[in-house]
């Protein structure tokens, strides 16, 4: 008998929505604080007057831009509301009935396949070695022979990226099991060198290969929803169209994201030189106070909470949202992820939490020089 399960939103981004939260600083969604990219808003009003009528299905003007930017043909997209629709297409577009997923790592995954009806397993990732990948997930992969395994690089909430020696490796090992390999690089545009981590150089040889890229994250659309994937296998893209609804994206959304494309590159470069900076900032203040902060390569930095006191619980109080990650499978209340916003935002995250520590328990001069950066 099927066992019904109650639903419960499992994000962060949604304080502003909370009775009285309206001035809230919410650093629970990992948005780029620069904001959308110039052009985008008028290029969304110039585009209201197309709304009555229905979008394009197949995204062709859009596919067409995204190709050019992706160096792949335009039959090797598929265009979704968000990542997260396409996530949750995949488990039924393959038929999957076993699902591999990392523990912890971005909870849509393992909800999609449930969805469907897949077993899932969990690999376990240790924080001992900075929340690696490692090769232990090929043999878990072989143990396990799924149909599908879900990637997320940079993962998230960890922000470890995998290196494409692994997940080449890994490829090979999905390939004779006949499993598909399914890559979320929704965070990889923030990562200083992202030669080193993508996957796209495999998607030619390898059709069992994935790859989930957004405008969500990297060019701060999460109200438009805008998700694509890259496969050179054209059955599993026509797959993609057939299990969900069609006009998965909407006319203002194809017409937001070829805009946005129009100045893509500086923009991401921008981008990445200033998380990369008032990402190193945040860690050092971090672990100056105490706290064990971990090698994030993405726009937010994860750590643990040695303390004896509800840190999520004591910034809430103090009009700052950051996000809670005890309901990662392999974490407990102690770890937190924290985005990389403005520096006004950032500034202000760290001032409440040397205000905490000082008034906490633990006196400042036993916290002082005890923080640790761990690496993979």
């Amino acid at each position: 008998m099927h066992k019904t399960r109650m639903y419960k939103y499992g994000h962060g981004g949604n304080a502003v929505y909370e009775e009285g939260r309206d001035n809230i600083v919410d650093l629970s969604a990992n948005i780029n604080p620069l904001g959308m990219p110039i052009g985008v808003r008028d290029a969304i009003s110039r585009d209201i007057g197309n709304c009555d009528r229905y979008p394009d299905s197949a995204c062709s003007k859009l596919r067409e831009r995204l190709a050019e930017y992706e160096r792949v043909a335009p039959e090797m997209l598929f265009c979704g509301n968000g990542a997260s629709d396409i996530i949750f297409r995949l488990p039924k577009a393959t038929q999957a009935k076993r699902t591999l997923v990392a523990a912890p790592t971005f909870s849509d995954y393992e909800r999609a396949s449930i969805s469907f009806g897949a077993d899932v397993c969990r690999h376990q990732l240790l924080s001992s070695n900075g929340f690696a990948s490692g090769k232990g997930f090929e043999e878990t992969l072989a143990l396990f022979t799924p149909a599908l395994v879900f990637l997320c690089n940079p993962n998230n909430p960890t922000g470890v990226a995998t290196s494409t020696r692994l997940i080449g490796s890994l490829l090979k090992c999905a390939r004779e099991s006949n499993t598909i390999v399914v890559v979320d690089e929704c965070f990889l545009d923030f990562v200083e060198n992202p030669d080193a981590f993508t996957s796209k150089s495999f998607v030619q040889e390898h059709r069992n290969l994935v790859i989930i890229k957004a405008f969500t994250k990297i060019f701060a659309m999460p109200g438009i929803r805008l998700g694509y994937a890259i496969c050179s296998d054209k059955k599993l893209i026509d797959s993609l169209y057939f299990h969900g609804a069609d006009w998965p994206v909407s006319n203002l959304a194809q017409t937001a994201a070829i805009e946005a494309l129009a100045g893509a590159d500086d923009y991401i470069k921008q981008t990445v030189r200033y998380v990369s900076q008032e990402r190193e900032t945040m860690k050092d203040a971090l672990a100056r106070l105490g706290y064990v902060v971990f090698d994030s390569a993405a726009n937010y930095v994860f750590f643990r909470n040695p303390f004896d006191f509800d840190l999520g619980r004591r910034l809430d109080e103090k009009g700052i949202r950051i996000r809670e990650c005890g309901d990662y499978h392999g974490l407990d209340g102690s770890f937190y992820r924290a985005a990389i916003s403005t520096k006004e935002n950032n500034s202000k995250l760290i001032s409440a939490m040397e205000y905490l520590m000082q008034s906490a328990e633990c006196k400042w001069s036993e916290v002082r020089g005890q923080g640790l950066v761990v690496s993979g």
